[in-house]
């Protein structure tokens, strides 16, 4: 299998998803499918599932040649280091030959002769990690929003409590967090101020969301201009950033599911 990113911004995209991922796991089986590229994990508090689909499309070069999906198993914090010695202006190119699979080798090259190339061997783990079946459901409301914005929102709700409190209506969407020692935040999004906003007739929904987890998937800002939340009641907040490729359908992006808070007052 070889798969290489030689434009620099996919390649900045592409590590700046799996540099992330140790904010969530500490392990993540990576699935390429003929098709595709494909992760699912669920972080260590089961909290949260991120998802990340990447079309065949989406790489420059996408060699796959055994008959069934190729899955690889790897330390998210390894993973971490060696994109983070990743050069700017590098490619990223990877390689995994089945018959010596104990490790994936990665390839840092440049045009640049400024930047001197690297080679890395990844050592690969059995890691015993079940795909879980996300049903699809009818969200009562979705919108979508910068995520510079919306990430910087977060960060500063977080100063004031752990909590983001987000009410929707049809006039507007409050996002608010207080503690007793720090006071209270709010913060009042018009929907006129909003990209996209869907909400059922009359509908009104209020969820609580743990701020810490917010701002691991906000990290994820830079890779998209844009974010999109879809929310309902009693279920996990729906997060995406979309990569801006289509192929038969499958987008590229990524997906976040956070589990909401259970309020005291709740049965």
């Amino acid at each position: 299998m070889k798969i290489s990113i030689q434009q620099i911004q996919k390649a900045e995209c592409f590590a700046s998803i799996f540099q992330h991922l140790k904010a969530f796991t500490e392990n993540i089986n990576i699935m390429f499918e003929k098709d595709r590229m494909y992760m699912q994990t669920m972080d260590s508090a089961r909290v949260s599932i991120i998802e990340i689909a990447l079309p065949n499309t989406w790489f420059d070069v996408y060699e796959h040649t055994s008959p069934t999906t190729i899955t690889l198993g790897i330390n998210s914090t390894i993973l971490y280091k060696i994109l983070n010695s990743r050069e700017k202006t590098q490619s990223i190119n990877l390689v995994y030959n089945e018959g010596e699979g104990d490790h994936l080798a990665i390839y840092f090259t440049s045009e640049n002769k400024d930047e001197f190339d690297k080679r890395f061997e990844v050592p690969l783990m059995d890691i015993e990690m079940d795909l879980l079946g996300i049903p699809e459901i009818e969200h009562q409301a979705e919108f979508t929003v910068s995520s510079y914005h919306f990430s910087t929102i977060v960060n500063q709700l977080q100063m004031f409590g752990d909590t983001m409190d987000i009410s929707c209506t049809e006039e507007k969407i409050i996002l608010a967090s207080h503690s007793q020692d720090h006071g209270k935040m709010f913060v009042e999004i018009k929907i006129d101020d909003l990209s996209s906003f869907i909400i059922d007739e009359n509908g009104s929904i209020d969820l609580s969301f743990s701020l810490n987890y917010l701002h691991n998937i906000c990290l994820y800002n830079k890779i998209a201009k844009e974010i999109e939340l879809k929310i309902a009641a009693n279920y996990p907040i729906q997060i995406i950033y979309d990569l801006g490729s289509v192929v038969n359908a499958e987008k590229a992006q990524i997906k976040f599911y956070l589990a909401p808070k259970i309020s005291d007052n709740d049965d």
